[in-house]
């Protein structure tokens, strides 16, 4: 995954979710010093809570890739995007993450494709 795609994807996961938290945070009785304090925060647990989704799903494409292979099939594009869709799909329905962020996380996860296809083909 390149620099560039990787740092959109974790802005596009992070700006989204901090819409919200941050509305409720800036309509909180307190300080200027205490609410930019909060933001902050805020901030770097989304962006922790983004690497950590981003690096579960990518072990669990990475599992499912090595139980086709052992199985003896091939991996193709078409193979690696629905075991991709397969696993955004669980991530979706187990409520660890919601349908925008399931949509950036394919994204992101499908783009990988020309790294895994180096690696598959060792």
């Amino acid at each position: 995954m390149s620099h560039n795609s990787t740092e959109s994807f974790f802005k596009g996961l992070i700006v989204g979710a901090l819409g919200g938290a941050i509305a409720g945070i800036l309509l909180a009785p307190k300080s200027g010093e205490e609410t930019r304090e909060d933001i902050k925060k805020l901030t770097a647990d989304l962006k922790e809570k983004a690497v950590d989704t981003y690096e579960k799903a990518r072990a669990e494409v990475e599992k499912k890739i090595e139980q086709v292979k052992k199985a003896g099939e091939k991996i193709d594009e078409g193979k690696y995007k629905r075991i991709v869709a397969e696993v955004v799909e669980e991530f979706k329905s187990d409520a660890k993450i919601t349908s925008s962020v399931a949509k950036k996380l394919g994204e992101q996860l499908s783009s990988d494709w020309e790294m895994v296809k180096r690696e598959v083909a060792r």
